[in-house]
């Protein structure tokens, strides 16, 4: 019997591409896998898809457009509810394949756990294959249909309980896996530089009915808007860059009660998700997985996201902790800030005072794409998440065995570090991650031969 919850993040393209027995037959061999996190819902081609970047020794070596949607058959009993109903996966390579009807006998055959994944659409995430998904998508600051889903509207909140309750309902799956991948509009301008949201109806109502002054909230985020495109255009503040957003933000506090309404709204969500798993089956267990920009790389959003709040809406959580990824991720988020309100220091700077604040201790910025992150951070970063709960909940750290990077490949004694370093911390368990399309096979064995080292599998 396995001691220890041991995850692995699976699309389903792998099962088709490789055939369901031999790859949970891998799994199990190789990985020491004993739980499947299966990507069930999802729109990106990075988590459920196949790239190039992503080729290695196993699956199908060739790029795959996914189109995306739900990788198993929804039945329309359960969305009686909702108008958001087709949103099966037209991808041709999986017509007629069940994710999860087809994958959970055989794997509930050999002792294996099984979470729904829904990958909640992040950045970039388009679902226009789904009729009426428009209907849901936020509103920006200029009154125009944006791209990410709005989480005030009661549509899609009706559409994603439909989806959990037929997962828990139809499906014999243990629980369910909500992913916390999307920021706030004030982030999402800061960093990305995308137009502020999300200003609909539903948003809007929600505002006065906190007392918050919209118009004033609208004004703000379209000043804070223009100053960015102003800095990309080459200007120069007479007072600086900092300071002079700063000044929109001390003269606009409505900026912060508008994110603060949004970074509510989505707590209220999953929430309300862990509240309808336990109402349908108390047994069944909800894990959020945290980005990794929000607990790692940005002190504004670990601010957001205290720890302590996950205590009794989830099972266990699963924090984004990509060691070897992470100098590159780094490096990109530091230099999107300086790029636009940290200009009047260099990016080197920058590296070293946000070390500093969220209590990094990293390689030099010239060497990060490189070395990434050491486990030192993981161990560090697993234990100040177990503080936070202090028992209520489980810690599964999300170890990076197979993601794609432009600094280098990770490496089998990578994952030897990564693994060793999390149950330093207080893990207790892994999630191998970010998909077994990404991973070789050395480094899924290297993982398994570690866990049986430490006698966790």
């Amino acid at each position: 019997m396995a001691k220890n919850w041991i995850g692995i993040q699976i699309a389903p393209i792998s099962f088709v591409d490789e055939g369901v027995e031999e790859v949970l037959e891998i799994l199990q061999e190789k990985g020491a896998v004993n739980a499947l996190v299966i990507m069930a819902l999802s729109w990106s081609q990075g988590t459920a898809g196949r790239t190039s970047q992503s080729f290695v020794d196993h699956g199908v070596l060739e790029p795959y457009e996914l189109m995306g949607g739900a990788f198993w058959e929804p039945d329309p009993k359960y969305y009686g509810n909702t108008f958001l109903k087709e949103f099966r996966a037209p991808d041709p390579l999986l017509k007629g394949f069940d994710t999860l009807g087809d994958v959970i006998p055989a794997a509930r055959k050999r002792g294996l756990k099984i979470y729904g994944y829904n990958w909640e659409t992040g950045r970039g995430d388009r679902p226009t294959n789904v009729p009426g998904f428009a209907q849901v998508v936020e509103v920006d600051v200029y009154g125009r249909k944006a791209s990410g889903p709005c989480f005030n509207n009661p549509a899609y909140k009706d559409w994603i309980f439909s989806v959990t309750g037929e997962w828990c309902q139809r499906y014999d799956v243990d629980g369910v896996d909500w992913g916390i991948e999307r920021q706030g509009p004030l982030t999402m301008s800061v960093i990305y530089g995308q137009v502020p949201t999300c200003f609909c109806v539903h948003c809007r109502g929600e505002g006065y009915r906190q007392g918050i002054d919209v118009e004033r909230a609208r004004e703000g985020y379209l000043k804070i808007h223009d100053y960015l495109k102003g800095i990309e255009a080459g200007e120069e503040p007479r007072d600086g860059h900092f300071v002079s957003f700063l000044r929109i933000l001390l003269n606009y506090p409505e900026v912060f009660q508008w994110e603060k309404l949004w970074v509510d709204s989505q707590k209220a969500l999953y929430r309300e998700i862990y509240g309808l798993v336990k109402f349908l089956n108390p047994e069944k267990e909800v894990g959020l997985g945290i980005l990794q920009w929000i607990n790692s790389f940005n002190p504004y959003l670990r601010a957001q996201h205290d720890y302590k709040e996950l205590r009794g809406v989830c099972d266990w959580v699963k924090p984004v902790l990509y060691n070897v990824p992470a100098g590159v991720r780094f490096r990109s988020f530091v230099e999107s800030l300086q790029a636009r309100v940290l200009k009047d220091a260099t990016v080197e700077e920058c590296v070293n005072g946000l070390y500093k604040i969220l209590h990094l201790d990293e390689a030099p910025l010239e060497e990060l794409p490189a070395k990434g992150f050491s486990p030192e951070y993981i161990r560090r970063e697993t234990a100040r998440l177990a503080q936070a709960l202090d028992g209520e909940a489980k810690v599964y750290p999300g170890i990076g065995i197979g993601v794609p990077s432009p600094g280098r490949r990770i490496e089998p004694d990578d994952v030897r570090a990564a693994i060793r370093a999390a149950y330093e911390g207080g893990a207790d368990g892994i999630l191998l991650a970010r998909s077994y399309a990404d991973t070789t096979l050395r480094n899924l064995e290297t993982a398994g031969e570690v866990l049986r080292e430490l006698g966790k599998a």
